[in-house]
């Protein structure tokens, strides 16, 4: 004998259609909270990215903002004595800076980019004003910044246009503007300063 069935005994359709609706709202939101994920991803290395730009921009402008009036180590000419000399993607100057945990002396700086790495590299070399073996000794090097794409320095004496290259004679330029700038997740991104040399 069989019993007659009711809708207790099983599942009706419409509760089978109500169970995949909601398991499908379900896999769409899911869908839409990874897609944000990957947003937020992407965003978070570009904050990171930018962080570690503004902090090379940082530590270029205290630099800058150390430069004092004494001539380049390789400038002869008594009537042209260089105490600055900047390009596109190089500067040298001598500051008052400290050199790990040495105190405050006058020192040579030259900032350059290292092709000699995989990516580029931003690189900070200083040396103690001394006679030039004695100089050499105290060398030493630093990374400001690991890779980027592209970094652009100009100067300006009046503080008002700024040029690609400054190495007037006897004088230091007022600004030095620097871009910086970086590929990240398909997106450039740039930062820039414009630092004032003392």
């Amino acid at each position: 004998m069989t019993r007659p069935s009711s809708s207790r005994d099983g599942f009706v359709l419409i509760e089978v259609l109500v169970a995949l609706s909601v398991v499908a709202v379900m896999a769409g939101m899911m869908a839409g909270v990874f897609g944000q994920l990957n947003s937020v991803a992407r965003l978070r290395e570009q904050v990171i990215v930018r962080a570690e730009l503004e902090g090379a921009l940082s530590h270029l402008a205290r630099t800058l903002s150390a430069a004092k009036l004494a001539r380049l180590p390789d400038s002869d000419e008594e009537e042209n004595i260089k105490m600055f000399d900047g390009q596109a993607t190089q500067m040298r100057f001598a500051a008052v800076t400290r050199q790990g945990f040495y105190s405050l002396a006058l020192r040579d700086i030259d900032i350059h980019i290292d092709d000699q790495a995989d990516a580029p590299r931003l690189v900070q070399s200083m040396a103690m004003r001394r006679a030039q073996d004695a100089a050499e000794a105290t060398r030493s090097t630093i990374i400001i910044l690991d890779s980027f794409d592209k970094i652009d320095f100009t100067y300006s004496e009046d503080g008002v246009s700024f040029m690609s290259s400054f190495s007037k004679p006897g004088i230091l330029p007022k600004l030095v503007k620097i871009r910086i700038s970086r590929s990240v997740a398909g997106k450039t991104v740039s930062a820039t300063t414009i630092a004032r040399v003392s």
